[in-house]
């Protein structure tokens, strides 16, 4: 009895299964793939930052990758099919700000954007500061995980100072600090803490960010008071966040820095030619005057200063060690980062796909480093040191411990 039933179910979802299928076949509009692929490639040409340097730099092949996706799109007959050539489409740049993310809903495909592109101005109004919601799960905050990635409490000698938010603790004079995320909607519980009935999204990204910064100096004062002459500060793993970055920046020397300002995409032309292998006969950026961005440390900490990082620290923890070895405050241990660089100036401005729910979401801003390298290629480590690949990660937090003690 119990076969039979199995198997009447296994035939119904069977069936089901041909349907969608069916429907899918049936229903396919192929115009409309290729549409939304050309609006998609207009918006890339216009306002993907990193394009030119995907094809100067890595030699991607735009005519070759577009004639590919305009096969598969042609040859697709069903939308899933579609979908997963406009993905191998967009992961072919291999970016990790270049990406596909559920939209939040299904619209007309709007008009195609102008030939001619003039830099943004800043309009006259103020911004309105949006409700954050009712609580802080509402607005967007979830608790990621902040603990330590390498067991340093398995290291002899080892002292633990705190857990929470910012845990660490010290290896003789060497203080260490774990900064998992640099994204205050990573931290529900700070959230909480400061939420109030009727507080605007930006006012509570503030507050987060303000409470956050107060327990990073806190932290870093303790460990000075404790007797550390040298700070780890562990990035590893930290996907970035927001310009919070800079501030955490600040707590980590007593000295003025600087580095390139980051490029804004602006093009003053219509740069559709690249996708025909021609150059493009304007620049993506909107200027490139070579200025400098400066920030002036407040010197909560002020001895020499070590960071930790991994293929898994990419886009403002990227900025954050860029930052502190260029000026030659902190000497980098670990690997390559993860080539995110800069991401979404103002929110960004994602394209949004008609035939889906889906936003094809391209950075428009980029980070070049002093030497001319785009952030997108990765920062180099000044002490290589390899991440994630021991079996027993006890055992390389001691090797770290080693490397440290070498000097």
């Amino acid at each position: 009895m119990m076969f039979r039933w199995i198997k009447r179910a296994a035939l119904v979802f069977g069936a089901l299964v041909l349907a969608v299928v069916a429907w899918d076949v049936a229903t396919y509009d192929e115009r409309a793939w290729l549409a939304d692929y050309g609006r998609l490639k207009q918006d890339m040409a216009q306002g993907y930052a990193n394009l030119d340097w995907m094809v100067d730099k890595r030699g991607v092949d735009l005519v070759a990758l577009d004639r590919q996706t305009t096969a598969d799109l042609e040859n697709a007959h069903s939308r899933a099919r579609a979908f997963f050539a406009l993905r191998r489409f967009v992961q072919g740049f291999k970016d990790p700000h270049l990406r596909m993310k559920p939209g939040e809903r299904q619209v007309p495909a709007p008009e195609p954007a102008a030939a001619v592109v003039e830099a943004s101005s800043i309009a006259d109004s103020e911004p309105v500061d949006a409700p954050a919601g009712a609580d802080c799960a509402a607005a967007g905050y979830e608790e990621g995980d902040h603990g330590f990635r390498l067991p340093f409490a398995q290291v002899a000698g080892w002292t633990s100072l705190r857990d929470g938010d910012f845990p660490s603790g010290l290896v003789g004079d060497t203080g260490v600090l774990r900064i998992a995320q640099f994204g205050e909607d990573r931290y529900l519980a700070a959230c909480q803490a400061v939420f109030k009935p009727g507080i605007g999204d930006r006012e509570l990204q503030l507050a987060v960010r303000a409470r956050q910064q107060a327990l990073l100096a806190e932290t870093v004062a303790e460990l000075r008071d404790r007797g550390a002459k040298r700070l780890l500060v562990d990035v590893s793993g930290n996907g970035g966040g927001s310009e919070w970055v800079s501030e955490v920046i600040q707590l980590m020397s007593d000295k003025p820095m600087t580095r390139r300002e980051a490029r804004i995409v602006g093009p003053t032309c219509d740069r559709s030619a690249v996708w025909q292998g021609e150059a493009a006969p304007c620049p993506v950026f909107a200027s490139d005057s070579g200025e400098r961005a400066t920030l002036l440390g407040n010197g909560a900490w002020r001895g020499p200063l070590l960071i930790l990082a991994d293929r898994g620290t990419g886009s403002a923890a990227e900025d954050f060690v860029a930052w502190l070895q260029q000026n030659k405050v902190a000497t980098v241990l670990g690997e390559r980062t993860a080539g995110a660089g800069c991401g979404y100036v103002n929110g960004g401005n994602p394209t949004r796909l008609s035939v889906v729910p889906v936003d094809v979401w391209m950075p428009n801003c980029a980070r070049l480093l002093d030497d001319g390298t785009n952030e997108v290629e990765g920062i180099a480590p000044d002490v290589p040191f390899p991440m994630g690949d021991e079996a027993d990660p006890a055992v390389q937090a001691r090797r770290l411990m080693d490397v440290l003690a070498r000097g």
